[in-house]
């Protein structure tokens, strides 16, 4: 008796085990860049509805950026599409930008995941205007990715020869 417990246990343990859902990490792998890219051209269209329709729209939604002259931090998405809104109307500039996105880093935990990678903004004369490192978390909404969290820390706005030691106090090392 003792022996068909233990094995109806074991049984019941490697079937629930078994049941959980497979992660297909290179189909939401793409999900996710395909969302990262058209939020993007979704901003450089200026397009609000179309921007909104890849961010969770409640509170939980932040944007952080920093740059050597400051940051900026807005949480939940009134302050996010606000943060959009003003761009769009008072610090855009015409011309056809782009952005290049690279070296995507993407980790999935089922229903959220999180991505970071290079980003390259340039002008219409393909002219090099910034880097920057992106970081964002993303959460499955309805089924569908959706931006919850936006970082971007401006690479080129820091000076590119630095030396750590003037930088930062190491202290004595022993």
């Amino acid at each position: 008796m003792k022996n068909i417990l233990w094995t109806l246990l074991v049984s019941i343990l490697l079937a629930g085990a078994s049941c959980q859902e497979k992660i297909d990490y290179e189909k939401e792998k793409a999900a996710i860049i395909d969302v990262l890219e058209k939020e993007t051209e979704a901003f450089f269209d200026y397009d609000i509805d179309r921007l909104a329709s890849f961010h969770v729209q409640d509170e939980t939604n932040m944007r952080l950026t920093a740059t050597k002259s400051g940051y900026t931090y807005d949480e939940g998405w009134g302050k996010v599409r606000s943060f959009f809104l003003d761009y769009f109307e008072n610090v855009a500039e015409p011309g056809d930008f782009y952005e290049i996105k690279r070296n995507y880093k993407i980790k999935i935990y089922g229903e959220s995941a999180w991505a970071i990678y290079d980003n390259d903004f340039y002008n219409e004369n393909d002219e090099l205007l910034s880097t920057s490192i992106h970081a964002q978390i993303l959460e499955k909404v309805g089924g569908v990715w959706k931006i919850v969290f936006y970082n971007s820390i401006y690479t080129s706005t820091w000076d590119d020869e630095m030396d750590i030691e003037e930088e930062i106090d190491m202290g004595e090392v022993e």
